[in-house]
């Protein structure tokens, strides 16, 4: 059985920590979903840019914890893509590997025509 982290990053705040949440337990549902993964640990950072406890953690328990890390996106390691690299090549070179689970395209689509509507309802009441 592989052993699955999971690693969730959004903004600070009492919305980014409710996001945040919603983001582990998303994901925590999707490897729960797979045979032969087994979730051990999650790790999560309320932070836009600089030091995340939740990631030096996370590379530190490598492999020693886990022998997978699951995210929602590359941008939720880091929007920064020399960081994002360094930190792609510490857990290869700890002999981890990296699942990007990104939205459907769908849920994406969904998503956009759900803003589109709001910024039109928005519209309609500023008049």
């Amino acid at each position: 059985m592989w052993r699955v982290a999971i690693y969730a990053r959004e903004a600070p705040g009492r919305v980014g920590r409710r996001r945040l949440d919603r983001q582990v337990a998303g994901l925590a549902a999707k490897v729960a979903r797979q045979p032969g993964l087994g979730h051990v640990a999650s790790y999560g950072a309320l932070s836009l840019s600089g030091y995340r406890p939740g990631l030096a953690r996370l590379l530190a328990d490598a492999p020693d914890r886990f022998d997978v890390v699951v995210v929602d996106g590359y941008c939720r390691i880091s929007p920064n893509r020399r960081q994002l690299a360094s930190i792609l090549d510490q857990l290869r070179w700890a002999g981890v590997g990296v699942v990007v689970l990104e939205p459907s395209a769908g849920h994406r689509f969904a998503k956009l025509v759900a803003n589109l509507a709001l910024a039109d309802l928005i519209g309609e009441a500023a008049r």
